[in-house]
């Protein structure tokens, strides 16, 4: 991680239960850490960690604001979290964004009035899930290429639950019957109208990974959401459409773009 005179981190100390959540806060270089600050919250994608959404971080720091990145219990193979990914599902990874969540709302330098959340991936589908049920709680969403077909291609794979193994490999990580589970059950756009908070989309135009349509439809189920194409990029944005997803998401997030 490159030292930054720009910006400090310190390790979060969170916990779900009895399991240890492993992450890092990044604070403007010149904070005090006694004065609330706008806050983002970052949730990675299937099997990543949280150096997945660590730009995003570093930038909000940069910008004034408190950042923090976590990784899932059992959310990934390098993930530094306590958990096992064969119990990993949606609704656990909603219960860590949760706790993450409760926990910086109580430091001092976190104004739990201006929290945000960043999804990438998985991770969109799982603040989606959380803004359903805690839409007082997170101020907006900026949203990073969410799958909201998991479910239909988890049901394309497996017509009924009975079909679900007791593990199987997904995008090469191995999960638990329930992961399948509870992804076949889900259905994302049902639940979305109950966030009336912006919603900010950002996908690459290249991404064959997540249907367009169906973010397109995600654009019309959330009250206040705009769906935004990043030209060239693919699933994972790198180089300068990264650069121009970094700072979509500080504009976003700091109100300097029109929404």
């Amino acid at each position: 991680m490159p030292i930054s005179t720009t910006y400090t981190s310190h390790e979060l100390n969170a916990h779900k239960g009895e399991l240890a959540i492993y992450g890092q806060i990044f604070l403007p270089a010149a904070a005090d850490e006694t004065r609330p600050l706008p806050t983002l919250v970052c949730a990675h994608g299937f099997g990543a960690n949280y150096l997945q959404t660590v730009n995003y971080a570093w930038a909000m720091a940069e910008a004034g604001w408190a950042a923090v990145c976590f990784d899932f219990c059992g959310g990934g193979y390098a993930a530094r979290s306590e958990g096992n990914p064969l119990e990993m599902t949606l609704e656990t990874e909603k219960d860590d964004l949760a706790a993450v969540i409760d926990h910086v709302s109580k430091l001092p330098y976190v104004d739990e009035d201006d929290l945000h959340v960043l999804g990438d991936g998985q991770g969109a589908v799982v603040a989606t899930l959380l803004a359903h049920e805690r839409p007082d709680d997170i101020k907006s969403l900026f949203l990073i290429h969410p799958n909201y077909c998991l479910a239909e291609q988890t049901r394309k794979l497996f017509p009924t639950k009975k079909n679900i193994p007791a593990s199987y490999r997904h995008l090469g990580m191995r999960v638990g019957r329930t992961f399948g589970e509870v992804i076949w059950d889900l259905n994302p756009y049902a639940i979305m109208h109950n966030y009336k908070n912006d919603v900010l989309i950002i996908t690459g135009s290249d991404d064959t990974s997540v249907p367009l349509d169906s973010l397109r439809r995600a654009e019309e189920a959330f009250p206040q959401a705009q769906l935004m194409l990043i030209n060239g990029a693919r699933q994972t944005i790198r180089g300068p459409q990264l650069e121009q997803a970094i700072g979509t998401c500080v504009d976003f997030l700091t109100h300097e773009a029109a929404f």
